[in-house]
C-alpha cells in the first residue's frame, strides 16, 4: 500500500481523465431549463461542470456502470455538447481585408459543434445498431450545406472532411488561397445547429434536448460575443446555448440585432460559482471525500483513513497561536511602553505610588501576553473612550462584560501586532481558514490541501491523525507566495496588477501593524473608491483584476454616506494572497482609497506606485517606503524580469 498518495494533486480539469469520478454538482446548476451563464474565476469549477454534463464524460460513466445508453439518455433529459473557445483561432478573425468575419465565425462555430455531434454519433454507432442508410443520408445532407461539392456518405468521412473545412478557414485567416476554400459556404449558426440537432433526434426516434456549453466566452471578440448572445437570446427546443465566463467577461450584452440585448433573468439564468455561496463548505467537503474515497478504492490510501477533510485540517485556534508566540517570546516592545504609560497616567490620576506599582505588575508584567497587549492598545492613545487606570484594572480583575467586549473585539487584531513585534510568522491553518483563503474557489482549496499533504508526507505523516498546524501554515504561505508570483503572467495587465497587489497588500499590512493601533477598526483587507469617477483605463485595470480573480467584488457594506454615495462596490483582495502579506482573512474593515491614489497604484510604474503608497499615508516624498514585513521584499522586479522563479 502506498500511504503517501496525495489525492489533491490533480486540481485542474485538464489533468483528469474520468472527470465524473471527481465531480460534485453545485446546487442549481443541473436543474435549470433555460440558458445559463455560469460565472466564475480560474478554478471555480466552470469547466468541470460543463464537461461532466457533456456527452464524453456521460458516456464514459455509462460504460463504467455497465448501463444502456438509451436508458441513461432518457434519465438525463439532455445531451451536452462542450466547446472550449480556441482563443488563438478566434482572435485571428479580424483582418481589415476581409469584411465577412461574422459569417466566417458563425460557420467556424457551427463546424466545431458539428465535429462533437459527429464524434458522438461515431461513439454511439459502436455501441448501438444504427441504420447505415440513415447515417449516410445525415452525412450527405449536412456536408453539402457547408460544402456543396462534398461527396461524403459516411459519418467517419464527414468527420474527416470537417478538418478540411477548418483548414480552409485557417487559410482565410492567414490570407492564403485554399484549394478547398472555393467550395466552402458560410452558414447561419442558429439555423444549421438547430437543424443538425433535430436530425440527430430523428435518428434515435425521440425528441432530444441539446445543451451547448461554450467555455471561456470572455476570450471572444466583441462581434463574436454578439453572435453567441444572439444564440442565447433565441435558444429554444431542441437547442439551448449556455456559456461559461470569468467575472467582467461579457464585453457586450448586444446581439446582432441593433434593437436587442440579453438580460438576466429574462433571457438566461446567471449562476455564480464563488464568493458568497452558503453551500461552498459542504461542496468542498464532498469533493475531498470523493477524492479520499477514490484513493482508498484504488488501495492507495489506508482503508481505515477518515474521509472527512476537516479531520485532517481541524479548526484554527487563536489561543494556540498566542501560545506559539509566547514560546518564541523575547522582550516585547509594548511591555516597557505600557509600564511608562501606567507611570504617567498614575501621576495624572493622582494615584499613590504603591497602587501604580500594583497596576504595573498586574496589568503588565504578570498579565498574559494577549492581555498586556490589549491594555497597551487601550491606553496608548488618550481619547474619550480611553479607560482610567483604575477602570481598566477593575475590569481586568473582575473580567467584566466591558472587558470581555474589549477582548472579543480586539483579540484577533492584537495577534497581528504581536506577530510583528515578536517576529513570529502569522499562522493560517484549519478547515475554516482554508475555506476563507480559497475565496470560494475550489481549485485554491485543493491546492492548499495538496501542499499540506505534500509537506506532511515529507515529515513522515501517514494518514493517522490531524496534520500539525505548523505544516498547514507552511503550506498556506507556500501557495500564497506562488499565487502572488503568478499575477505577473496574467494577460494583458500582469505587471500592473502584480505591482498593485504588492503595494495594496503593504498598505493593509502597515494598517494591521501600526504600533500605536488602538484596534478600534482592525484587520483591513478590502477597499472602496469613488468608482463613478474612475478614468476608463483605471476601470479597465480593475475589471481585469476581477476577471483574473486578483480582486473580487461585493456589495458595499456599512455605508457611512447616503444612498447617493459615489462608492457602488467594495473590492476584496483575494484571500489566497493574505498569508504572503501576513494580514487578516476576515472582512472586518474596509478602507477608502481616493481615485488619484488608486490611479497611481495601478499605473504599472513602480516609482508612481510608490508615490501612491506615500500619498495614502500622507508621507513626505523623501520618506522611504519601507517594507515592515521582513519576509517579503517590496521590489518585484526579480519576479517580473525572471518570470516564475
Amino acid at each position: 500500500m502506498v500511504s503517501q498518495y496525495n489525492p489533491f494533486k490533480e486540481n485542474r480539469t485538464e489533468q483528469m481523465k474520468d472527470l465524473w469520478k471527481y465531480y460534485v454538482p453545485f446546487p442549481g446548476l443541473d436543474s435549470t431549463g433555460k440558458p445559463i451563464v455560469v460565472q466564475g474565476g480560474r478554478g471555480s469549477g466552470k469547466t468541470m461542470f460543463f464537461q461532466c454534463n457533456s456527452w464524453r464524460q456521460v458516456l464514459s460513466q455509462i460504460k463504467k456502470n455497465e448501463r444502456t445508453v438509451e436508458t441513461s439518455l432518457d434519465e438525463r433529459g439532455f445531451i451536452g455538447i462542450y466547446y472550449r473557445v480556441d482563443t488563438t483561432f478566434v482572435s485571428s478573425m479580424r483582418s481589415k481585408e476581409e469584411t465577412h468575419w461574422e459569417s466566417i465565425f458563425e460557420t467556424y462555430l457551427s463546424i466545431c459543434i458539428l465535429q462533437e455531434i459527429l464524434e458522438l454519433l461515431i461513439a454511439l454507432d459502436n455501441d448501438m445498431t444504427l441504420s447505415e442508410n440513415t447515417l449516410s443520408e445525415f452525412a450527405a445532407t449536412f456536408s453539402k450545406r457547408i460544402c456543396p461539392d462534398s461527396t461524403v456518405d459516411t459519418i467517419q468521412d464527414f468527420r474527416n472532411e470537417c478538418d478540411l473545412y477548418l483548414d480552409a478557414i485557417e487559410d482565410k485567416i492567414n490570407g492564403i488561397a485554399s484549394s478547398h476554400q472555393g467550395n466552402l459556404r458560410w452558414v447561419n449558426a442558429h439555423r444549421y445547429i438547430n437543424d443538425l440537432c433535430s436530425a440527430f433526434s430523428r435518428i434515435f426516434g425521440r425528441d432530444l434536448l441539446f445543451k451547448i456549453f461554450i467555455d471561456e466566452y470572455e476570450t471572444l471578440q466583441t462581434y463574436q460575443q454578439k453572435i453567441v448572445n444572439t444564440l442565447i437570446k433565441h435558444s429554444a427546443l431542441p437547442v439551448i446555448f449556455n456559456i461559461g465566463l470569468r467575472p467582467k467577461g461579457m464585453k457586450t450584452r448586444e446581439t446582432i440585432s441593433k434593437t436587442e440585448t440579453i438580460e438576466a433573468p429574462h433571457d438566461y439564468e446567471l449562476l455564480t460559482l464563488e464568493f458568497d455561496s452558503a453551500a461552498y463548505p459542504d461542496i468542498v467537503r464532498s469533493i475531498c471525500q470523493k477524492r479520499i474515497a477514490l484513493g482508498k478504492e484504488q488501495n492507495r490510501i489506508p482503508a481505515d483513513a477518515s474521509e472527512d477533510i476537516e479531520f485532517y485540517l481541524g479548526k484554527y485556534s487563536i489561543d494556540y497561536e498566542i501560545e506559539k508566540i509566547c514560546q518564541t517570546r523575547q522582550k516585547l516592545p509594548h511591555i516597557e511602553k505600557l509600564k511608562r504609560i501606567i507611570q504617567e497616567r498614575s501621576i495624572e490620576e493622582n494615584l499613590p505610588p504603591e497602587l501604580a506599582e500594583r497596576y504595573i505588575s498586574e496589568l503588565c508584567e504578570d498579565a498574559p501576553i494577549i492581555n498586556s497587549r490589549l491594555h497597551y492598545a487601550l491606553l496608548c492613545k488618550k481619547t474619550v473612550y480611553t479607560p482610567t487606570l483604575t477602570e481598566l484594572y477593575m475590569a481586568y480583575k473582575s473580567n467584566t462584560s466591558r472587558y470581555m467586549d474589549w477582548m472579543h473585539n480586539r483579540k484577533y487584531g492584537a495577534v497581528f501586532l504581536l506577530c510583528k513585534e515578536s517576529k513570529h510568522e502569522k499562522m493560517y491553518y484549519g478547515f475554516d481558514i482554508f475555506l476563507a483563503l480559497s475565496s470560494n474557489i475550489v481549485r485554491y482549496f485543493l491546492e492548499l490541501c495538496e501542499q499540506t499533504f505534500r509537506i506532511a508526507f515529507l515529515n513522515g505523516y501517514s494518514w493517522n491523525g490531524p496534520i500539525p498546524a505548523e505544516i498547514q501554515a507552511e503550506a498556506a504561505h507556500y501557495v500564497s507566495e506562488y499565487k502572488i508570483i503568478d499575477i505577473a503572467v496574467y494577460e494583458p495587465y500582469g505587471k500592473e496588477l502584480r505591482l498593485f497587489v504588492q503595494y495594496l497588500g503593504q498598505i493593509f499590512y502597515k494598517l494591521h501593524t501600526a504600533e500605536d493601533n488602538t484596534l478600534g477598526e482592525p484587520e483591513p483587507n478590502h477597499f472602496n473608491t469613488k468608482d463613478l469617477s474612475l478614468p476608463d483605463h483605471t476601470r479597465e485595470l480593475l475589471d481585469s483584476a476581477i476577471m483574473c480573480n486578483v480582486l473580487q467584488e461585493g456589495e458595499p457594506t456599512k455605508r457611512k454616506q447616503s444612498k447617493l454615495s459615489p462608492e457602488t462596490v467594495d473590492y476584496y483582495l483575494n484571500k489566497i494572497y493574505v498569508p504572503y502579506f501576513g494580514i487578516s482573512h476576515r472582512n472586518q474593515r474596509k478602507i477608502q482609497i481616493e481615485v488619484n491614489v488608486l490611479n497611481n497604484l495601478l499605473s504599472g510604474d513602480e516609482s508612481v506606485v510608490k508615490a501612491g503608497f506615500r500619498d495614502f499615508f500622507k508621507m513626505k516624498p523623501e520618506q522611504p517606503v519601507v517594507n515592515e514585513n521582513p519576509a517579503h521584499q517590496i521590489s518585484i522586479f526579480d519576479h517580473l524580469q525572471g518570470g516564475q522563479s
